[in-house]
């Protein structure tokens, strides 16, 4: 999921390991978030939009679904776990 966490993060200063701390996640779980191998529940979205005073919207905005499925089909991990089904 592409994210505006990094940008706000650095904007309110905060450091990594300070909003996860703040949100009750590690620091491995915020970088991977703000690389966009993770995405977030909506429960932490919302922590984190709290967090730094920001809209869970500004922090991760809105993606049709059919973008975001072409996304999912296009990571290797998601070919390899469906590869197969309905053979």
């Amino acid at each position: 999921m592409k994210n505006q966490l990094t940008a706000v993060r650095e904007k309110t200063g905060y450091t990594p390991s300070e909003l996860a701390t703040s949100v009750g996640v590690t620091t491995a779980t915020i970088k991977a978030i703000e690389n966009g191998h993770y995405d977030p529940s909506l429960f932490l979205a919302y922590d984190i939009a709290e967090a730094l005073d920001a809209c869970v919207t500004g922090l991760f905005p809105p993606v049709p679904r059919r973008v975001r499925l072409e996304e999912l089909a296009a990571r290797p991990w998601y070919v390899r776990l469906f590869c197969g089904m309905g053979d």
